[in-house]
């Protein structure tokens, strides 16, 4: 990439997301990193600055930058400045294609915080193979949607591997304990999520919607997963729906197929992959599940899915207090089980082998959120060489485990993010 004249932007830096993301950049990397902040408004802008003087007077100065969706000449003057941009607005499927466009056509990379399915699947269709024959890197849902399942995943994947030379037949991932609260912006989004049965359940439940063309005929056929209650003895908890696993699985399971691109091999040949959410007993997963089914069938009726977001939901740009997301956290756990050696299938004394993966972080929306936006853009400034080399990637619509893989999962850890994998 040609040189310059900044490592990152933060489009979007005005909205809830943006701004912690940007008080996550100042906070942790008060040198070494040359950005700004981009967005529709100066002066909303010039506030933000001021907010970021407050954790680094240093940035008095930083570089502010007039960009918006409608005008695609400004994402373009934008994007020509910097190696990778950072989107945080949302929705998407309103606001994000204009911006991938611009990237495609100044060479930028791009990295964003969306979950919404529709929007990722409608960039693969139109940007991925330019973005591949180009050599820019577009990674969405590099937000908690969804790196701690891609991530995770790939973590115990590559734990088989490397300790038992053995592929991965099934990974589990469970949302074990949750404290966290949304934003407008994300709420407005999750509605767009839901609102894909618009489109058919069909859309909704095919877990491989994501998967390359080239190798689908290779990926076993997802199960359709629909809201259900049941005791699992590994997490040692109830589960019930998981309102993202339609979102995450999708990522995960476009992970294994971009393997499977690169390499023959993907994650196993029978890899299979299913989300879900613990709860503290039958009853309240059973709520939780009802609670689900009912919740998402009102959202796909468009007059009620308004109605609900203009009288209960915060407005966009609106959100949790700092106190509430300090007091944020969750912990996700990834179960890992691979395939049996050749020739042993059906041996009484042969066993899969068996990975945990443990991920804990503070607030997902509004802390690790922000925090997985910016070290997965910073691996591209930092280390973009090894990126492609290690992953062997050159380009196109990927995801956070195939584009960053390891390389990602050491720089959070040396930012002292709970991320282990060990034999279960």
């Amino acid at each position: 990439m040609a040189a310059r004249k900044f490592d990152l932007i933060i489009y979007g830096a005005t909205g809830f997301t943006g701004l912690r993301t940007c008080q996550y950049l100042a906070r942790t990397y008060t040198e070494g990193v040359r950005w700004a902040i981009a967005g529709r408004s100066i002066p909303k802008l010039e506030e933000v600055r001021e907010k970021l003087v407050a954790i680094n007077p240093a940035l008095s100065s930083l570089s502010i930058i007039k960009a918006d969706a409608s005008s695609p000449d400004s994402l373009e003057v934008m994007v020509a400045q910097t190696k990778v941009v950072i989107s945080t607005v949302g929705p998407f499927m309103q606001y994000g294609e204009p911006l991938v466009a611009a990237c495609i056509k100044q060479g930028t990379h791009y990295i964003d915080s969306t979950g919404e399915t529709p929007f990722v699947n409608n960039i693969i269709h139109k940007y991925h193979k330019e973005a591949l024959d180009k050599n820019v890197i577009l990674v969405p849902q590099c937000g908690f949607d969804s790196v701690p399942s891609d991530i995770g995943t790939k973590m115990v994947v590559d734990f088989i591997r490397k300790e038992y030379g053995l592929p991965t037949k099934s990974v589990k991932m469970s949302l074990l304990s949750f404290r966290g609260a949304a934003s407008g912006g994300t709420l407005a989004s999750a509605c767009n999520i839901i609102a894909e049965r618009q489109g058919g359940v069909g859309a909704m439940v095919d877990q491989n919607q994501l998967v390359p063309e080239s190798v689908y005929d290779k990926v076993v056929p997802a199960k359709i997963s629909m809201p259900c209650v049941y005791y699992d003895h590994d997490f040692q908890k109830w589960q019930t729906y998981f309102v993202m696993s339609s979102s995450n699985e999708k990522i995960v399971k476009r992970s294994h197929g971009l393997a499977l691109e690169a390499n023959g091999d993907g994650y196993g040949p029978q890899f299979t992959y299913g989300e879900s959410l613990s709860a503290p007993g039958m009853v309240s997963a059973a709520i939780g599940a009802v609670g689900m089914s009912l919740g998402g069938a009102a959202l796909t009726v468009g007059p009620l899915r308004r109605f609900i977001q203009n009288r209960f939901m915060p407005a966009p740009g609106e959100g949790p207090s700092d106190e509430s997301i300090a007091k944020g956290r969750f912990t996700v756990h990834v179960i890992g089980e691979s395939a049996l050696p050749e020739n042993t299938e059906g041996a009484a004394d042969t066993k899969p082998v068996r990975a945990l993966a443990v991920i804990q972080g503070g607030d997902p929306g509004y802390a690790e959120t922000c925090r997985y936006l910016v070290e997965g853009a910073l691996c591209l400034v930092k280390s973009e060489d090894l990126v492609r080399s290690e992953n062997k990637i050159k380009g196109g619509v990927l995801t956070p485990a195939h584009a960053f893989g390891q390389i990602l999962v050491h720089r959070l850890q040396d930012r002292n993010v709970n991320l282990t994998v060990s034999k279960l």
